[in-house]
């Protein structure tokens, strides 16, 4: 599911943007950590997607849930949920500079119209059997934003950080165990 969210994602904001601007390739890329603008494999120009941390959600207290089933219960594991975080940030090559924060601009204004994603609105994701999940942009100090670019061990250029939640990862019929009926007892 992490990589469902992830593809489609990457697949809706390249098409908003290329609604909005000619381009030939799309203008976000999706990079792995070790990618950075030195690096001969890195995307040439444009905006690169970054998956920087995956957090898990508790949902509950209690990771169980009983379900009646014919004359007794099933006991039925609630999936986990995840919220990702994507990066997005910009080639800071000189000669694109300013074409690249526009794409930047894009991504933001993508974001701002489509926050929520749910099969009516994305109907690829009833393909690759998730529900929904929603978007919204996390707003760090410029300590917080530093402590983020030095733990990725890549250099420092303009970007917007955004949390995607909840993906749940899972199958609740996994795992389930029956539990027969509670008995009364008679005095």
């Amino acid at each position: 599911m992490l990589h469902n969210c992830a593809s489609a994602i990457l697949s809706e904001v390249n098409g908003y943007i290329q609604s909005k601007v000619n381009l030939a390739k799309p203008p976000v890329s999706f990079v792995i950590l070790g990618n950075t603008p030195l690096d001969s494999k890195s995307p040439k120009g444009g905006v690169m997607m970054r998956l920087v941390d995956i957090t898990s959600m508790e949902l509950c207290s209690n990771r169980s849930e009983y379900v009646p089933q014919g004359d007794g219960f099933i006991v039925r594991k609630i999936p986990e949920a995840f919220s990702l975080y994507f990066l997005f940030s910009i080639d800071y090559k000189e000669s694109d500079l300013l074409r690249n924060l526009e794409l930047l601009a894009y991504v933001a204004a993508f974001f701002q119209h489509k926050s929520h994603f749910d099969t009516s609105n994305t109907p690829v994701l009833h393909q690759m059997g998730m529900e929904n999940f929603s978007a919204e942009l996390v707003k760090t100090t410029a300590s917080e934003k530093s402590m983020l670019w030095t733990s990725l061990h890549i250099p420092y250029s303009p970007s917007l950080l955004y949390r995607v939640g909840l993906v749940f990862v899972g199958d609740a019929t996994m795992g389930t165990k029956r539990v027969p009926a509670f008995s009364s007892f008679e005095t």
